[in-house]
């Protein structure tokens, strides 16, 4: 069971999203439980959606994967990893501080992996602004944070992304602001592996374990290809979590 799959979808996993993008995906709100009997699965994964809920949803989510997976099953979370994000805020802050070369466009980056999600009211917000720019003063740094998934965008996309957050510099109406923020986009919590590990063990799971990207109890995980992208895994800004009913 795949929850959260956008558009990375796989035809040996029974793939849910709010919105289907894509052939064979399950349409279904995932606040409301999950449309599927106790006991039905033998895995359950789902990455960079927890945040995405708030703290009782994201409870009520898991409580679910737990319901609908069998005995002996694994449930994989993947999520923004708070410790890493402020452990990297706090080393760039004191660098920055220090004059250090670079440092200054590093803490710049991870406030925005820190803040940004959080805070934005338009699609994209100031990280779409700042990975559209075609010269990104410390490519290496951001690549390193966020993987693959960070890829020069082509013109019509960077075009696409500095009209939308251009709208952050008029006044938005509270309608406007209400429904983006609903929509999906932002983040609505934070986990760090202690926090993380307490919802899982609530919820009933044991053999609690912190995994990378490579590595997971699902048998042949990686061979689906879930935490990579063009073949490299995800950056080190996720946390990857399992845990077994």
């Amino acid at each position: 069971m795949n929850l959260g799959c956008g558009t990375r979808i796989h035809p040996e996993w029974i793939n849910v999203d709010f919105i289907s993008r894509g052939s064979g995906v399950i349409e279904h709100d995932l606040r409301k439980g999950l449309p599927f009997e106790s006991e039905e699965f033998d895995a359950a994964y789902h990455s960079h959606l927890l945040e995405r809920l708030s703290k009782n949803e994201g409870k009520h989510l898991i409580q679910e994967c737990y319901r609908v997976l069998k005995s002996g099953g694994v449930l994989r979370v993947a999520v923004p990893d708070l410790e890493n994000i402020v452990r990297e805020y706090l080393k760039w802050l004191d660098l920055a501080e220090k004059g250090v070369i670079g440092a200054e466009d590093n803490y710049d980056w991870i406030l925005l992996e820190l803040f940004d999600q959080i805070v934005r009211n338009v699609s994209g917000g100031e990280m779409g602004q700042f990975l559209s720019c075609p010269n990104i003063p410390n490519r290496d740094y951001v690549m390193e944070r966020i993987g693959e998934e960070f890829l020069p965008a082509p013109e019509s996309a960077r075009s696409s992304i500095s009209l939308e957050t251009s709208s952050e510099n008029r006044n938005l109406s509270f309608d406007e602001i209400g429904k983006f923020r609903m929509g999906g986009e932002v983040h609505q919590y934070m986990y760090d592996r202690f926090s993380l590990s307490r919802l899982l063990t609530a919820a009933g799971f044991h053999e609690i374990q912190v995994k990378s990207a490579e590595e997971s109890n699902i048998p042949y995980f990686s061979k689906y290809g879930m935490d990579f992208f063009h073949g490299k895994p995800r950056g080190k800004s996720s946390l990857f979590m399992e845990g077994r009913k």
